[in-house]
């Protein structure tokens, strides 16, 4: 029984202790929560007195002065205590509001003030974004009182936006590291606070589809020139430009990106583009995947493709090379009958196309070599025969072929008309 009673009294006292800390933490985190709302009230206070006051004469802002304002503000956005806070972000916005506009003025001469005019203008849109989005949550407000908020940050916010979509252009592509991570988070601003935050939510604009693709083509550019980037993360990024007009540029990029290291992933990405490339390059995506078949030893898939790109791009300037290529496969896999075929049709598609009249008959020559059967060379003398009668000013088409297949025919006399064309080297 002793023990029992002694074992109560230990809890009892353990739990006295524990509510006495919790009654220190409770008194402690009110007094940080205290000294937070009063940084953000002092901020609020520095800044106003700051600005422009024609009531205290104040015709400029006291940059001097809003330095203050600023490093509490700093302070505060950071502060747990007051992060959900909405007087925090609108207190900052503001602050950041008066520091964009004057870099921005400076701006205009000095690309050093610019890129300073940026760094405030993605803080002013960031805390800008933050603010709305509490005021839109706070069921104390009105509906009035909600858009009038929305309307008069979002006009604040966009200038600064677009300083920031010239600077990430600008810094897309840089060589400098440093500069690629700001063209990277400024280009995440905008796609996010364009596309995703409720400031920009009602914002109608005939430019806003081509900033937020704008947006998407500098990150991907960015932070595929970022040393470490993920490829998975590189090429989410350039797949959000499917079907825009920067397709071709993301298409290339990647395979550019994969040409030399992963092969798994240029070809995918490779025959991805042949099949859903649009617009001018389509073409050149489709051909880059015949080649890459054929130089892989695919011949099969090789042909499919072909058949595919000559029926969907007849026109095309490398319709004939594709022609030709799946010619010469059938070639090399001595199925001469199909080569020769596949010729005479780029013939007659391409008349006048050098590299495809000699063809038929060439094929018709390999194979007479091949069967070493007169039927053949004498099918082999009659299509060189017919470039003679068409081409008579082009001997390299017909003479030193005809003089080969006369002289293995036995028809010797035939043959000399045409010994001049033969190089005997």
């Amino acid at each position: 029984m002793k023990k029992v009673v002694l074992l109560c009294a230990g809890l009892m006292a353990l739990s006295t202790t524990m509510n006495a800390q919790d009654k220190e933490a409770l008194k402690l985190e009110k007094q940080a929560i205290k000294e937070a709302e009063k940084t953000v009230k002092k901020a609020r206070q520095e800044y106003e007195m700051s600005i422009p006051n024609p009531q205290y004469g104040r015709k400029e802002t006291n940059f001097e002065k809003l330095d203050g304002a600023k490093a509490l503000i700093e302070q505060a956005v950071t502060n747990k205590y007051v992060q959900d806070n909405p007087e925090t972000w609108k207190v900052a916005s503001d602050i950041m509001d008066e520091y964009y506009k004057k870099y921005d003025v400076l701006g205009r001469e000095d690309d050093n003030a610019k890129n300073t005019a940026s760094e405030y203008g993605y803080r002013l849109c960031t805390y800008a974004i933050k603010y709305d989005s509490l005021i839109n949550i706070d069921p104390k407000k009105k509906d009035v009182e909600k858009k009038f908020i929305n309307e008069q940050y979002r006009t604040k916010a966009i200038n600064p936006l677009i300083c920031c979509l010239q600077v990430a252009q600008k810094f897309s592509n840089s060589e400098s590291q440093e500069e690629l991570a700001l063209a990277k988070k400024y280009a995440a601003l905008i796609v996010n606070g364009l596309e995703k935050s409720h400031l920009f939510s009602t914002f109608t604009h005939e430019s806003k589809p081509d900033w937020i693709v704008y947006g998407k083509a500098f990150y991907a550019q960015s932070l595929a020139g970022i040393k470490g980037s993920n490829d998975d993360n590189v090429e989410e990024a350039y797949k959000q430009l499917y079907g825009t007009q920067y397709e071709s540029v993301a298409y290339s990029a990647l395979i550019n990106r994969y040409r030399d290291t992963n092969k798994d992933r240029y070809m995918k990405i490779l025959s991805y583009a042949a099949e859903h490339a649009t617009g001018e390059n389509a073409p050149q995506f489709a051909f880059m995947y015949i080649q890459t078949l054929y130089t892989e030893g695919k011949k099969a898939d090789c042909i499919a493709q072909i058949d595919k790109f000559v029926g969907k791009y007849a026109d095309n300037d490398n319709a004939v090379s594709a022609y030709l290529m799946k010619g010469q496969i059938y070639f090399e896999d001595k199925k001469y009958d199909e080569a020769e075929k596949v010729f005479a049709e780029a013939v007659a598609k391409f008349p006048e196309e050098e590299r495809a009249i000699t063809m038929p008959a060439k094929c018709a020559w390999m194979k007479a070599q091949a069967s070493a059967t007169k039927a053949d060379r004498e099918k082999a003398i009659k299509l060189f025969k017919e470039l003679e009668t068409k081409y008579p000013d082009n001997p390299d088409y017909w003479g030193e072929p005809l003089y080969i297949l006369y002289n293995n025919n036995g028809q010797l006399q035939l043959r000399d008309k045409y010994k001049k064309y033969y190089n005997v080297n």
